[in-house]
C-alpha cells in the first residue's frame, strides 16, 4: 500500500524534528545559566557533607559540558537572540515566548518541507535525485520564510505608526491646549486611539508604563523610538525634551511636526504612485500583451492558414 510507505518516512522526519527541537531547547544558553546557577547555590548552601557535593559536581559536569558543546553548533546562539528580539520589537511583538515560537516554526518548516519532498521520493512519486534536490530547495525556503514574514511585519508596523502618528499629535495638541499635563495627555490620547490605531495605542501603553516607573516623557518616547526604529517618534522626543528644557510652547512644535509628518506621508504616496507605472510594465508585457496578441492576431493567422491550405 502507498499509505504506509508515506507514513514511515513522515514519522521518521517528525521524530527527527521533535528531537532536534528538544536538543535546541536544552541548549538554550539562558536555561543553561539558570540551571548552573541553581546547582551552584545548592552546592554552596546545602547542608550535606563535602563528599556528596563533590561527587554531584563530577557527575553533573559531563552533561553540562555536553550541552555546552552542542550550544556551540546551535545556529540560534545567544549572540543572535538580542538582534532577533529587536526585530520582533520593531514588528510590535513583545511576547516573551515569541522568540521560542519563531525558532520552533523555522525549525518545523525546514524539517517538514524537506521531509515531505524526501517522503515523496521514497513513495515513488518523484525520482530520488529530484526528491533530494526538492528537499534542499524546500528546506531552504522553509528556513527563510519566517525571516521574510518578520521583515514584512516590521514594514507593516512602521507603516501603521507612520499613518497614526499625525492623528496622535493632533489629539495631543487639543489636550494640551485644554489644560491637561503632558503625562495625562499621553494617557488620554492612548485610550482614545485604541479603536482607530491599536498598534500605536499598544506602544503608548508601554510609554505610559515607563513614565509610571519614573522615566520622563522624552525618555519614554526615546525608548519607544528605539524599539520601533521610527524617526518620527525620535524627533517627537527631541521636541519635547527641548521644549521642557527651554520652556518654549510645546503645542506649536507639535503642530509643526504633525504638518511635517503629513507632508512626508503625501510625498511617500506620490512616490508610490509614480513607481506603479514602472511596476505594472512587466505584467503588461508578459501577461496582457500576449493575450491581446492572441485575440487580435489569432483569427487572422487561422484565416491565412486556411487560405494557403485550400490552394
Amino acid at each position: 500500500m502507498i499509505v504506509p510507505e508515506i507514513a514511515v518516512p513522515l514519522f521518521v522526519f517528525g521524530a527527527v524534528a521533535a528531537g532536534t527541537y528538544v536538543v535546541l531547547a536544552l541548549c538554550d544558553p539562558y536555561w543553561i545559566r539558570v540551571r548552573s546557577r541553581i546547582s551552584q547555590l545548592e552546592e554552596s548552601g546545602g547542608r550535606r557533607g563535602a563528599e556528596e557535593p563533590q561527587r554531584r559536581r563530577s557527575t553533573a559536569g559531563a552533561p553540562w559540558r555536553f550541552l555546552s558543546t552542542l550550544q556551540r553548533i546551535n545556529p540560534y546562539h545567544a549572540a543572535a537572540r538580542p538582534r532577533l528580539r529587536q526585530r520582533l520589537a520593531k514588528a510590535g511583538i513583545y511576547d516573551p515566548a515569541a522568540l521560542s515560537r519563531y525558532f520552533a516554526v523555522k525549525l518545523l518548516l525546514t524539517v517538514v518541507l524537506g521531509g515531505a519532498a524526501v517522503g515523496a521520493g521514497l513513495a515513488g512519486y518523484l525520482p530520488m535525485k529530484m526528491a533530494f534536490l526538492a528537499a534542499c530547495v524546500l528546506s531552504g525556503f522553509g528556513f527563510l520564510l519566517p525571516s521574510f514574514w518578520l521583515d514584512r511585519s516590521v514594514a507593516r508596523h512602521r507603516l501603521q505608526l507612520q499613518k497614526s502618528l499625525p492623528d496622535f499629535l493632533d489629539l495631543m495638541i487639543v489636550c494640551l491646549e485644554g489644560g491637561l499635563s503632558l503625562q495625562e495627555t499621553i494617557r488620554r490620547v492612548g485610550d482614545e486611539l485604541r479603536v482607530a490605531h491599536p498598534a500605536l495605542a499598544s506602544e503608548l501603553e508601554m510609554v505610559q508604563c515607563d513614565i509610571d516607573l519614573g522615566a520622563t516623557v522624552d525618555q519614554a518616547l526615546k525608548r519607544f523610538a528605539t524599539r520601533s526604529d521610527y524617526e518620527g517618534v525620535r524627533t517627537l522626543s527631541t521636541f519635547i525634551r527641548e521644549a521642557q528644557r527651554f520652556g518654549t510652547n510645546i503645542t506649536e512644535a507639535l503642530r509643526n511636526h504633525s504638518d511635517m509628518l503629513r507632508s512626508q506621508r503625501e510625498q511617500a504616496a506620490e512616490e508610490n504612485a509614480q513607481k506603479a507605472t514602472v511596476k505594472i510594465l512587466l505584467p503588461t508585457i508578459f501577461l496582457i500583451f500576449p493575450a491581446i496578441f492572441v485575440v487580435l492576431v489569432g483569427p487572422a493567422i487561422i484565416q491565412i492558414q486556411e487560405a494557403f491550405g485550400s490552394k
